[in-house]
Parts: structure tokens; C-alpha cells; sequence
């Protein structure tokens, strides 16, 4: 259902999927302001001009339990420059009735609120004629610098929700809105009941593509309904996504 990673990767972007947590995608210039208090996130990855895709994907992660059919890790976050709040994030992985299920769950463990946006990054086999269908309200169209810039309407760059093959040619790396929760490429289904977004990745000239659920847009801190969630001390965001074949 995704596609398999190398034995010798040696990083996150050759995996097959990574969890973005506590926030999902860009933060444009780490830049944003919560709570009365301007913050200023340095990069997290070089070679991108933004902090992106939170910090789950580059953290080291435990493994809590393990069974032939499941497993759950964990990871821990103590307060520094490029988040800082303390918290606490779990991943259980469920294979059952020929799905995968894959449940993320993150705890503010500071001694104030949070803001929060989860999601999940998974890869997929691109095969040239492959068609993606979903439904959504409409589309983030993005600057120069990948951060969103304005709503445009949700079959701009295809009639998704009547299923079309993303431009081989072209880059697309965007967020819809108001997504219904389930997308299809080809045979394979993606749902996630928590996700109102979903971000279409798909570079031009790659044999994969994306179709990330994720519970607010890029650069989501500061935005009017950008789907950012605040968590009080002690609270949980979770988000679960389900691959089926």
C-alpha cells in the first residue's frame, strides 16, 4: 500500500510515512505569535527555508510494545528553540482486515496551553496514469516561498472529487479544505475522521506521491480557521489515519 523503504535509508523523506506533529507542514520563517508572545522557530532541516513538518519526523522514537499485528512507540520533547513547550507523543500501528491503522496522539506537557496541528506523511506508489479522488471545499494556492496565499476554488488544479491524474509535469504542494475524510489512489483508500485537511504531494518527475490528512493547514498558527488547536496543560490531540487496499 506504500512504498517499501530502502534498508539503507538514511532519512525520514526515504521512509514510507512520518507522523508531523506538534505542528504539520511550514511555519512561514518559524514566525507566529500565540497567546500574546511572538515566536521565532529556527530552521529544523536543512536545506529548507522554513521549519517544516514539526519535529516527530526527526526525533528518535521508542518502542512502547510489539506484537506480530501491532506496535506502539513513543517520544518525549522537553522545551527548547524549536518548540517551546514540553509534550509527549505516541504512534500505534494496527494491521487488521487488510488496513493499516495508524493512531497519533500528542500531550501537552507544559505548564501552559499549547498550539497544536497533527498529521501524517505517507508515500505512495505514483503510477503514470494514477488517479486520486477526493472531496473538498477548496484549495490553498501558495507563494513562491510554498506558503499559503489564497483560497481558490477545490478543482483548480483538477476535478479530484470526480477523480483526476495530478499533472506529471507540474509540482503540487497543496492543502485543501473542508476534506471529506477519505481520498482514493487507485485501489488504495486513505481516511482519517479527524483531518479537515489534506495536502496533496506529488513532485514532477518522481515515481510516488503524497496524500497527507492533517488536522490544520501549513502555516496554520495566527490564521483565521486554519484548524490549529490549543491544548491546555495535560490535554491530547490524536488523529488516526487508515490505508486500506
Amino acid at each position: 500500500m506504500l512504498r517499501p523503504t530502502p534498508a539503507d535509508a538514511a532519512s525520514p523523506l526515504d521512509a514510507a510515512c512520518f507522523p508531523l506533529v506538534p505542528y504539520a507542514n511550514r511555519i512561514a520563517d518559524g514566525r507566529f505569535s500565540f497567546a500574546g508572545k511572538d515566536y521565532a522557530l529556527p530552521r529544523n532541516v536543512a536545506g529548507f527555508e522554513h521549519p517544516i513538518h514539526g519535529l516527530g519526523w526527526i526525533m528518535p522514537w521508542m518502542v512502547r510494545d510489539e506484537l506480530a499485528d501491532r506496535a506502539v512507540l513513543a517520544c518525549l520533547h522537553s522545551s527548547d528553540e524549536h518548540w517551546p513547550w514540553d509534550w509527549s507523543a505516541t504512534q500505534s500501528f494496527v494491521l487488521e482486515d487488510g488496513a493499516l491503522q495508524v493512531t497519533l496522539e500528542v500531550t501537552n506537557r507544559s505548564d501552559r496551553a499549547m498550539p497544536c496541528a497533527l498529521g501524517q506523511h505517507p508515500y505512495f506508489v505514483r503510477e503514470p496514469d494514477a488517479w486520486v479522488t477526493f472531496s473538498a471545499e477548496g484549495v490553498w494556492l501558495s507563494d513562491a516561498r510554498m506558503i499559503p496565499s489564497e483560497a481558490a476554488p477545490a478543482d483548480t488544479f483538477g476535478d479530484f472529487a470526480g477523480a483526476a491524474v495530478p499533472d506529471p509535469a507540474v509540482l503540487t504542494d497543496n492543502c485543501w479544505f473542508g476534506w471529506q475524510g477519505e481520498a482514493r489512489l487507485g485501489s488504495v483508500s486513505v481516511t482519517s475522521p479527524e483531518a479537515g485537511f489534506l495536502h496533496l504531494y506529488a513532485p514532477p518527475g518522481e515515481d510516488f506521491l503524497c496524500l497527507e490528512p492533517t488536522t490544520a493547514m501549513p502555516d496554520a498558527f495566527g490564521r483565521v480557521s486554519s484548524g490549529m488547536t490549543v491544548l491546555e496543560p495535560g490535554e491530547t490531540q490524536a488523529l488516526t489515519m487508515v490505508v486500506r487496499a
